[in-house]
């Protein structure tokens, strides 16, 4: 009998294919039962790409015995038919609101490749790099004397998400995010670095089951003491000492993506006035 717990699904755009992939890991979450394999195939910009493209769709599907689920952006008419036309269940994210926003602003879309991911202009542009590039020297703790310049500092216990979120808030807001983990030395402290104490109003915290961080770490250092649960558990309850002792409110990140991590940062930050965010286009 062929097992249908495990299901083969494709992420597909004419353009980098974040925007297909970010709904579908979005939408499949809501299956926690079955677990997918999945395989990003971005730049389908051809009708050449397209037809290779629905051949490996095929083949998946007469190897396993199920068809594969394909989300992809796809406006271009031609193209989006082809991979329609494929032996796959395809959700094709656009196709469902164009037509009606069209009808609603008494316009046709215009259907054109690569338009969501044009730049918006070279300040924002130039803002977002810098963002990044501050980000990837404040990553860990490499930098803490020019933590004054970050409009975000996340802390938190060693591979607690601190790092990804950092990024995307960079390359998705242009906010200069830095990051700190918490180390044996702040625990015995019983204490954070003066230099996050001076920017006290710019900490966010995180907080992880034991159990989830366990197995995150036994992924990077297997059968250590590092990832050892009782470890994991040790770490996060001396860091939530930490952050009673500071008054800080850890977002749990257990179970949420880093978009959903990032949109709670960013609604704190608008909620305060810290900073005024105009999202990219291009994530």
């Amino acid at each position: 009998m062929l097992d249908s717990s495990n299901r083969t699904v494709f992420f597909v755009s004419e353009s980098t294919g974040i925007t297909a992939e970010t709904m579908g890991h979005s939408l499949l979450s809501q299956f926690p039962h079955l677990d997918f394999t999945y395989i990003q195939r971005p730049y389908i910009n051809t009708q050449e790409k397209a037809h290779n493209l629905s051949e490996e769709i095929s083949k998946v599907s007469q190897e396993q015995g199920f068809k594969p689920l394909v989300f992809a952006t796809m406006p271009e008419s031609d193209i989006n038919k082809i991979l329609d036309d494929s032996d796959c269940h395809y959700y094709e994210i656009f196709e469902n609101f164009l037509d009606k926003i069209g009808h609603d602003l008494h316009t046709k879309p215009t259907r054109e490749s690569g338009l969501s991911h044009g730049l918006v202009n070279e300040k924002t542009y130039d803002a977002r790099i810098d963002a990044l590039n501050y980000t990837l020297k404040h990553d860990d703790a490499m930098i803490l004397k020019t933590l004054d310049k970050a409009d975000v500092i996340i802390v938190g216990v060693s591979r607690s998400g601190k790092t990804p979120t950092s990024l995307y808030l960079a390359l998705k807001y242009g906010i200069k995010a830095a990051n700190y983990p918490i180390t044996d030395t702040d625990f015995d402290k019983h204490d954070l670095p003066d230099a996050l104490l001076q920017n006290r109003e710019k900490l966010f915290a995180t907080t992880i089951e034991a159990k989830r961080l366990h197995e995150i770490r036994e992924k990077r250092r297997p059968a250590s003491q590092y990832s050892a649960i009782q470890t994991c558990k040790s770490e996060i309850k001396k860091a939530q000492q930490l952050y009673n002792k500071y008054d800080l409110i850890p977002m749990d990140v257990t179970h949420q993506s880093i978009e959903e991590l990032s949109a709670q940062i960013v609604r704190k930050l608008k909620e305060n006035d810290i900073i005024t965010i105009k999202p990219s286009k291009d994530l």
